[in-house]
């Protein structure tokens, strides 16, 4: 057992999704490091910034025993609502642009997140942030409404699961 990965023997596993090279996209992995920083870590938990390797990670979980029992996805999306607004959204919310980040050999992850769900009885929580843009080019650094929003999202996070 301990061959597998530490993310697939703890009980809660909190991914920070995102490219930080792109803006706001990089909210997920801003959160899991303000996180890191700023809380003491239950033993129970696995922090990961995922980066854009979500899908990697989901195909393990999904083919390993044990496995987490809640896993919970921080994300970046565009649904039109203020910036730096915190919310989650179902699965079958996660932003068609976002597919892309979210696949494996064709098959996105939100499909592996449901099978997570439906057929292993694995908890799938998606928390995001709405974006104020993403950069068409490579620009780091988040908008001043979604830096404002790390903390807060973080706070949620603790006080939810910590």
């Amino acid at each position: 057992m301990e061959q597998l990965p530490v993310y697939c023997r703890k009980e809660i596993l909190i991914a920070g999704c995102g490219n930080k090279l792109f803006g706001d996209d990089g909210f997920g992995p801003e959160v899991v490091e303000y996180l890191t920083d700023h809380y003491n870590i239950p033993e129970n938990i696995c922090l990961l910034d995922v980066g854009t390797a979500i899908r990697k990670i989901l195909f393990t979980i999904t083919l390993s025993e044990p496995r987490p029992k809640v896993i919970v996805v921080i994300d970046a999306v565009d649904k039109g609502r203020e910036p730096g607004e915190i919310f989650d959204i179902s699965l079958d919310e996660i932003p068609l642009e976002k597919i892309d980040d979210f696949s494996i050999h064709q098959v996105p992850s939100s499909n592996l997140l449901k099978e997570l769900q439906d057929l292993c009885s694995v908890k799938v929580r998606v928390m995001v942030c709405q974006i104020k843009t993403i950069p068409e080019t490579m620009e780091s650094g988040l908008s001043e409404p979604v830096k404002k929003a790390v903390p807060l999202m973080a706070k949620r996070i603790a006080e939810e699961y910590f």
